[in-house]
């Protein structure tokens, strides 16, 4: 599920930049992030006197500035991860309870028997969320998505800042490398940007802890799930100028090596096995039954 939102997440970043008019130079989000974005641009084309070299080193420069916010997603990814795995033993013995309240409703003839079965399923209901909160477990939280969120509206200006040029319109009729055009559409540089995307994409799965294992339901939705980015990047870098082919393309490759590196700073919890196989689920001591202790 994490994998999905990711993707997801990513997907809508991609509609809300192609659903907005980059031809509107109005308005507080235009004079407070894409205009200086736009200066910017320029007063770094002075000193390398290439446009696509200066598209370069602005996506970089604004990746590592919002890096720190993405490794500390990786760190509450990989706490929440940890605590869904310490926490999974006292998980089971409740759902193993909710299991036999929801048979105890089904039998039930009169309306006190279920409404007993349903007050001991919200009670429940209370105690895995206990436990979820005692290993900070919760897979969904502000803390996780407000890293991914902040971002946003830097790499936004960047989007409008290259589709619609001001103070940096010299991209127009610039090109790089002497090959791609930055003023017109490209039709190699959507091959490379879903080729970037496609390894980005299979190297973040293969570092995360599988959910769902090759012949599980659901593994082939999973499969098919990962092409998505790749193929609306790609569409996307076709239909646009190739300045926002090449500003995709170095974001792709710095999201490879900052995959690389929040796994080798916060790599996947590994329970351990021998802890695991002395697990009893009669001796797990639930959050609820403490607080009757106390």
């Amino acid at each position: 599920m994490k994998k999905l939102s990711a993707i997801l997440l990513g997907l809508l970043g991609v509609v809300t930049l192609s659903g907005c008019s980059p031809d509107d130079r109005s308005g507080t989000f235009y004079e407070t992030f894409v205009k200086p974005m736009d200066i910017f641009l320029a007063k770094i084309h002075e000193y390398t006197g290439s446009w696509g070299w200066s598209i370069v080193i602005i996506t970089l420069i604004i990746r590592l500035l919002v890096l720190p916010f993405m490794l500390h997603n990786y760190k509450v990814q990989n706490k929440a991860r940890k605590g869904q795995e310490l926490a999974r033993p006292e998980l089971e013995v409740v759902q193993k309870k909710q299991q036999a309240a929801k048979e105890k409703e089904a039998r039930a003839i009169s309306n006190e028997e279920k409404m007993q079965a349903r007050s001991e399923l919200m009670e429940l209901q209370r105690e895995q969320m206990a436990i979820m909160k005692k290993y900070d477990a919760m897979p969904i939280s502000l803390g996780g998505c407000l890293p991914i969120l902040i971002p946003w509206p830097f790499l936004m200006a960047i989007y409008y800042t290259l589709t619609n040029p001001l103070y940096s319109a010299g991209i127009i009729d610039s090109t790089f490398l002497g090959v791609f055009s930055l003023g017109t559409r490209s039709y190699t540089l959507p091959i490379i940007a879903f080729i970037v995307y496609a390894i980005q994409t299979k190297l973040s799965m293969k570092m995360m802890p599988q959910t769902v294992q090759p012949g599980q339901p659901g593994a082939e939705q999973m499969q098919m799930i990962q092409w998505i980015s790749p193929v609306m990047i790609a569409g996307f870098s076709f239909i646009v100028a190739g300045a926002v082919a090449v500003y995709y393309i170095v974001g792709g490759l710095f999201m490879i090596f900052q995959t690389y590196l929040g796994h080798a700073l916060y790599p996947p919890y590994k329970p351990e096995k021998q802890k695991k196989q002395a697990f009893d689920p009669e001796k797990v001591t639930l959050v609820s039954n403490k607080k009757k202790r106390k």
